[in-house]
């Protein structure tokens, strides 16, 4: 018995070895991919970090998440054109977040790698420099689109506030945009949650003048009501996980309906199945052609 007993122990540590065997070319590899993918995206692209876009906030101390500061990534291309320009805001339910986060980062990379200046911005957080019961995005937005047509106070002044501070953010560009070689024509506007109901605001409800923003590309926003949409509303692109349980998937097939209501014909949706919210990874592994073909073919400028 206990012969028996031993030999099954030396199967199991002889299998474990095997196992672990296997995996380490698996895991060089790994290593090696993405240190080749970060020499690669280093030299196609230049990144300038923390500029000033305007005056910080008061009240923030040394918060720099809250601050009004950018990162713009700059394609290394040898080109007389202006760049075409993408505006980033990041997530994080108006209380947290930073345009420095790893999936930020890595998506911004690669969509500048497509010929892109890409313009990330940190804004002012209301929600974490005031702490609001009942006003987070999950409490508003995870069970559906309000009966109201408006969120809670709170996250109605949270989404109206950061849309102002990308209002300063395309004063910016339309200022900077000489010494950067930024295509003041060709401006499209992006962010993920928090930032994707920004982004959503400004193009479509804020009424801003600083630039035209010719489309936006949504990951997993909405709008508290789309009533203030018009005919010539900036053309859409939607990504939204069928499964997420912060900002529920009607408000990505609202907009859609709404779009196609207005008779707009460039609107995508994609609802990405099985997947839940803030999915970045899969966006920048998987979805970035899609994204370029969008912004390609909605950012032309008629001469």
């Amino acid at each position: 018995m206990a012969n028996s007993r031993q030999n099954v122990n030396n199967m199991r540590r002889k299998q474990f070895v095997i196992r672990i065997m296997l995996m380490i070319p698996m895991l060089i590899y790994a290593f090696l991919y993405s240190q080749a993918q970060s020499v690669s995206d280093t030299a196609v692209v230049t990144v300038k970090r923390d500029i000033r876009y305007a005056a910080a906030p008061e009240g923030i101390a040394q918060d720099t998440s809250s601050d009004r500061l950018l990162d713009l990534y700059l394609p290394n291309l040898k080109s007389a054109n202006r760049l075409p320009v993408l505006v980033f805001i990041h997530g994080g339910g108006f209380s947290g977040g930073d345009k420095s986060a790893k999936g930020n980062v890595a998506l911004c990379k690669k969509i500048a790698i497509k010929g892109y200046a890409v313009v990330s911005i940190n804004y002012y957080l209301y929600l974490k420099q005031n702490k609001i019961q009942g006003a987070s995005a999950g409490a508003n937005m995870k069970d559906g689109l309000p009966k109201a047509g408006k969120f809670h106070d709170g996250l109605e002044t949270a989404v109206k506030i950061a849309s102002a501070d990308t209002e300063l953010a395309l004063q910016w560009i339309k200022e900077n945009a000489g010494t950067y070689a930024l295509d003041t024509n060709r401006v499209a506007i992006s962010g993920g949650s928090a930032g994707a109901m920004t982004a959503l605001y400004t193009a479509y409800r804020s009424k801003q003048k600083v630039l035209p923003i010719r489309c936006v590309v949504n990951f997993w926003g909405g709008l508290s009501n789309t009533d203030d949409m018009q005919r010539n509303a900036p053309p859409l692109l939607t990504f939204h996980g069928e499964q997420d349980d912060l900002i529920n998937v009607a408000y990505a097939y609202a907009l859609h309906k709404k779009m196609k209501d207005l008779g707009i014909q460039q609107s995508e949706i994609h609802i990405l199945k099985n997947m839940g919210h803030a999915i970045y990874n899969y966006i920048t592994m998987n979805e970035i052609n899609t994204i370029d073909k969008f912004l390609t073919s909605n950012m032309s400028v008629n001469e």
